[in-house]
């Protein structure tokens, strides 16, 4: 029998990711799929044929793989595998374990992404070492994963840390909000990557001289660009959206006192436009001192996160089997 390995996944709106890992945290081989090209045919399926083509390329056996760990977005029971509604992916009471055990054969852990991607920073990032740690992933939408004591915190019914539906502004409360998407909230309206998109692509619309098709093509890496470069209404949408973030975080930060507050997803990777800003109003507004950093590990706190949720809950699982 040669070397275990285990296999992290991270399902986002916009992307699968899946990388084979030794135990020390060795990425040996990665893939990555368009989410929506398969959310008719079948996610789970083509991440199945795809971790096994994957770790046969790499001459490791099936049977070496010791588990599965999977970050999905939604509202998750991670005891009952269940995914109770992701809308990105049109999961509804889904049994998300029950499926991937069947396809993979392997056991197999699951997890909401953002918790996946808190456990990330927490074990392998900028949150080493840490027991209480807010992260905010700012992605496709917005997210936030809470530790409490060295105990991930996940409300009544599984729904903590759904900040992309907090309110930063009284009209909204007042009854004038409609959601960019189905299923967002106000703050994943204001900012996140379908919401900067969004927002510039509409604005350019109102303007005229545009075909929907290159309205389509604009991306939120491209408003970033383009900002970068000095386009006054790029500039004004960011900087607009980092307000309400900033609002969205000063408010977690006062009720949970976290040591650490970690910015990740594939938006922060932007950070460098709004860390300064926020880190202004935690220090304005919040009464104790509240360290603000970006993700250790980038746009990959979730992939990582879901190696380690495989690392602690495969031990658990082998040591009650020891029982």
């Amino acid at each position: 029998m040669g070397e275990k390995y285990f296999i992290g996944v991270d399902i986002g709106g916009t992307n699968v990711e899946s990388a084979i890992f030794t135990p020390d945290g060795t990425i040996v081989a990665s893939r990555e799929f368009s989410t929506q090209d398969f959310v008719d045919s079948g996610v789970l399926e083509e991440l199945a044929r795809q971790t096994k083509e994957m770790a046969e390329e790499k001459n490791i056996r099936w049977n070496e793989i010791s588990a599965v760990g999977i970050g999905a977005p939604g509202i998750i029971d991670p005891a009952r595998g269940i995914v109770f509604n992701a809308p990105n992916l049109k999961w509804k009471d889904y049994q998300l374990k029950e499926e991937a055990e069947a396809l993979l054969d392997v056991p197999v852990y699951i997890d909401n992404d953002v918790n996946t991607g808190l456990l990330g920073e927490v074990y392998y990032g900028a949150a080493k070492g840490k027991d209480n740690v807010l992260l905010f992933m700012i992605g496709t939408s917005i997210g936030a994963g809470m530790m409490v004591n060295g105990q991930i915190y996940r409300g009544a019914h599984w729904a903590s840390g759904e900040v992309g539906h907090m309110i930063s502004d009284p009209e909204a409360a007042s009854g004038g909000f409609a959601p960019i998407r189905d299923g967002y909230g106000f703050l994943s309206s204001k900012m996140g990557g379908v919401a900067i998109a969004h927002h510039y692509q509409e604005a350019k619309r109102l303007e005229g001289g545009y075909s929907e098709e290159q309205l389509r093509d604009i991306k939120t890496s491209d408003v970033f660009s383009l900002a970068d470069q000095g386009d006054k209404l790029a500039n004004g949408i960011i900087r607009e959206g980092i307000v309400h973030m900033g609002m969205a975080i000063v408010n977690a930060a006062a009720l949970l006192n976290p040591q650490v507050i970690v910015l990740g997803g594939g938006v922060a990777l932007s950070g460098q436009w709004f860390i300064g800003k926020i880190r202004s109003m935690l220090d304005e507004f919040v009464p104790c001192p509240t360290e603000l950093v970006l993700a250790g590990l980038e746009d990959q706190s979730a992939i990582y996160g879901a190696l380690a949720l495989c690392q602690l809950m495969h031990k658990e699982k082998v040591e009650a089997g020891k029982c």
